[in-house]
């Protein structure tokens, strides 16, 4: 698989694995009514605020899958089994924020690469503002990956247990 087939297909299972995340954290009691609240709060549009979050979902999943399948000769299904939810969270908290747009695919849906450009203006940005606003989304999707983490029974709360559920 050369490089830009290995992103595409990186892309691919991530866009499917973060709508799987955004699905299962909607299924947790109350958890996008105290996700408006705090986006209020913040003085952040709701629904901004809530695509900016599931695109940052989709990066830091992305980002996961990326550097497992660069550890593993390109083998992205196999990853999704061993990537832990609680990690991609802690991963997506910590990482540098510029790491998150490395390997992009060449070619974006426009919506996803509106999103992606608005998040990578705010990570580059120097206004305060800004900087707090892209850090408290990043939180706001690390909670949501978390949430999702709670849903899926056994030990183990990885990827592949939410994308390919056994039962």
């Amino acid at each position: 698989m050369n490089p830009a087939e290995a992103n595409a297909t990186h892309w691919s299972l991530s866009k499917e694995a973060a709508g799987r995340l955004i699905a299962e954290a909607d299924q947790a009691p109350g958890f996008r009514d105290e996700q408006q609240e705090r986006f209020a709060v913040w003085e952040i549009d709701p629904s901004t605020g809530q695509a900016l979050t599931e695109t940052l979902i989709l990066l830091g999943v992305h980002a996961a899958v990326r550097d497992d399948a660069w550890n593993e000769a390109n083998k992205p299904r196999v990853a999704l089994g061993r990537l832990g939810l609680h990690s991609i969270a802690e991963s997506l908290r910590t990482r540098p924020r510029h790491e998150l747009f490395a390997a992009l695919p060449a070619t974006l849906a426009d919506q996803d690469a509106r999103w992606i450009e608005q998040l990578r203006l705010m990570s580059y940005s120097v206004t305060p503002r800004s900087t707090l606003s892209l850090e408290r989304l990043v939180q706001e999707a690390a909670m949501m990956i978390r949430a999702a983490a709670d849903a899926v029974p056994g030990a183990g709360q990885t990827l592949g247990d939410l994308v390919w559920p056994t039962s």
